[in-house]
């Protein structure tokens, strides 16, 4: 154990600093270089900390009653970010697939003749059943493309709130 010249704090042997002012090791123990005045320190003794007394007129609480957190506050700092860009991607992951079965349903007779002659050679004989299974898939399938823009813009909600968080 050495003690600073500068604090008069003890530190070990293998410390080549002090570990409270940073000051290099005194060399005048060792007998080289020269001394380091020794400063003018006063020592203060440690502050006292005072615990309040233990009131014997509160019962403690009962096993019984569930202790509830303290309600937070509902501010600007509180509130999750991107919580109204996840609801808009929610919202439109929702409507657009509703609107897109509404439009094929409502407009089989103008687009069932467009799908069909994608899938098929126009004049040739397709019987009812393959054309309206051709039709549906390709409506399922524009469901599921409608339903992109409101899930990203939900995973977008969801990345500002953990980018936030760090």
């Amino acid at each position: 154990m050495w003690i600073c010249s500068r604090c008069q704090t003890a530190n070990k042997d293998g410390h080549t600093q002090c570990v409270e002012c940073s000051a290099p090791r005194n060399a005048r123990r060792f007998g080289a270089g020269t001394p380091v005045p020794m400063p003018s320190v006063q020592t203060a003794a440690p502050e006292r900390r005072i615990q309040p007394p233990v009131s014997r007129e509160t019962p403690p609480p009962s096993a019984r009653r569930s202790v509830q957190p303290p309600a937070e506050s509902v501010g600007p700092s509180s509130r999750m970010p991107g919580g109204f860009v996840r609801l808009a991607g929610l919202l439109m992951c929702l409507l657009l697939p509703l609107l897109v079965l509404l439009l094929a349903v409502i407009r089989f007779d103008a687009i069932h003749p467009v799908i069909t002659s994608i899938y098929f050679k126009p004049g040739a004989a397709v019987p009812p059943f393959i054309s309206y299974l051709a039709y549906s898939v390709s409506a399922l399938a524009a469901i599921l493309l409608s339903m992109a823009p409101g899930l990203s813009l939900w995973a977008l909600g969801r990345l500002t709130g953990g980018l936030r968080r760090r």
